[in-house]
């Protein structure tokens, strides 16, 4: 069974085409998951977003979620400001220029979705994910 290569093959097609997307491609100053993490920020805006809360969201490491947030800063893209609270956390906000790039790749992204989904039944879709959530959970456990 090659599945491992199968799903290596799938990431690499939807990568490619989500860099072709107009919008970020326009931009050139936004990459790929830029666009996603904008997204889920713009999405939680009036709830406390975290970059810990962003690491989980996209399972990524504390290092690569740094460096990200740390690159859309200076593209102005978000905001992180320190808690008065609790000074060791810092609240990651999406600006007004943020908020113009996601809508215009919300809507790519949008469609780029449904193109994925193409002639999938509600249940092909739900059984597809769940069977994608059952590999991350063995991958998971592996590296334990």
């Amino acid at each position: 069974m090659r599945l491992g290569l199968e799903i290596k093959k799938l990431n690499n097609l939807i990568s490619r085409n989500i860099s072709n997307l107009k919008t970020i491609a326009m931009l050139n100053e936004i990459s790929n998951s830029n666009g996603f993490i904008l997204r889920y920020i713009e999405e939680h805006e009036n709830e406390l977003v975290t970059q810990k809360d962003i690491e989980v969201a996209f399972g990524i490491t504390r290092s690569t979620a740094s460096t990200v947030l740390s690159l859309m800063e200076k593209k102005e893209l978000i905001t992180r400001e320190v808690l008065k609270e609790d000074n060791r956390v810092k609240k990651v906000m999406i600006t007004d220029k943020g908020k113009s790039v996601n809508a215009d790749i919300k809507k790519e992204i949008d469609d780029f979705e449904q193109t994925l989904i193409l002639g999938l039944s509600e249940e092909e879709i739900n059984q597809f994910l769940n069977c994608i959530n059952k590999i991350k959970n063995n991958l998971k456990e592996e590296e334990k």
